[in-house]
């Protein structure tokens, strides 16, 4: 309709603001559930990956180690996963001391989640439930565990951020205890009593302790 007059004219810039305005949040609402979507796909993966992994009978345990730790460093971002678990303390490293950090971090996290991995049984099962938009833009996933003798019924949730155009995870929720928050916890109370410089050295000792002795890396 063509605006003649001055108050046809202020009608129509009002309309098309209000149209404008009404366009821009549903078009925002259909990105946020496209990537809710696109999240829980890229979780749907990655779990029907690691369960291919995990029921290949042919494979030996160090082969299926080394593909569930490929799968993990493809889809978690350790290194920002490691500074969000130092939190306030990352300004009393060093450069050099967060780098060294961050591998014995990522060290650890394979050390005691990929074994337990390797404790999975044929008769569990990974159901994926709802997933929902956090208000920093990351999205959380859910999913449940479903027979076996150890997790059945156990809700894990997985925290995703997308990251140059990928999503991946940045934290791991097992019955509703956020990994993040529980390392940033031990990494607090190291920092307290023993100083930042004893940090990275009570990493590495859990490291070593763990590569000599594989069972206690699942305790």
């Amino acid at each position: 309709m063509i605006c003649t007059s001055w108050k046809r004219a202020s009608r129509c810039r009002s309309s098309a603001f209000a149209l404008g305005l009404a366009l821009l949040v549903l078009g925002g609402a259909a990105r946020a559930d496209e990537n809710v979507a696109a999240a829980r796909a890229f979780m749907t993966t990655t779990v029907d990956d690691v369960l291919a992994i995990l029921n290949d009978k042919s494979l030996a345990q160090p082969q299926r180690l080394a593909k569930l730790e490929t799968i993990a460093l493809e889809r978690f971002d350790f290194p920002r996963m490691a500074l969000l678990v130092l939190g306030k303390n990352r300004k009393d490293l060093s450069p050099e001391q967060i780098e060294e950090f961050k591998t014995e971090f990522k060290q650890n996290l394979a050390n005691t989640y990929g074994k337990r991995l390797d404790r999975y049984t044929a008769n569990e099962k990974i159901e994926m439930g709802d997933a929902r938009l956090e208000p920093n833009k990351d999205v959380t996933v859910k999913t449940r565990v479903v027979g076996g003798s150890a997790g059945d019924g156990v809700q894990i949730d997985y925290r995703l951020r997308q990251i140059e155009g990928k999503w991946m995870i940045i934290d791991v929720i097992p019955a509703g205890v956020s990994l993040i928050q529980n390392f940033r916890s031990q990494v607090q109370e190291i920092v307290t009593q023993k100083g930042v410089d004893k940090l990275i050295q009570t990493l590495r000792e859990k490291n070593q302790q763990a590569q000599a002795n594989p069972a206690s890396a699942t305790k």
